[in-house]
């Protein structure tokens, strides 16, 4: 049986104060090296939604926008996990805006 124990004083946690704590990042490397989290992580990657339910052949702009903010936010949530083993996390940035003449094309 697994069991982590944190060193913490804060109930929750984001992913800097994660991986600032090096007993928790320990930890999950522990529990990522494991047999069984690894066949966890490829079922989660199996079940990302587009691949569970592609989207279908003429949807709308707000359907595929909808479907690929679902996928985006997914990928994102397997990243994070993926991140709280490691002491400094490479995290994808979200893509700003410069209304460039360039952005058009």
């Amino acid at each position: 049986m697994l069991k982590l124990h944190l060193v913490c004083k804060r109930q929750h946690m984001n992913l800097q104060e994660w991986t600032g704590t090096a007993a928790a990042v320990d930890q999950a490397r522990s529990l990522m090296n494991k047999k069984t989290f690894k066949e966890m992580m490829e079922v989660m990657r199996e079940e990302m939604p587009l691949v569970r339910v592609p989207l279908a052949f003429g949807a709308s702009a707000t359907d595929f926008a909808y479907a690929h903010g679902m996928q985006k936010g997914y990928e994102f949530a397997l990243k994070i996990l993926k991140a709280m083993g490691e002491t400094t996390p490479e995290l994808p940035k979200e893509p700003e805006a410069t209304f460039s003449s360039n952005n058009n094309e």
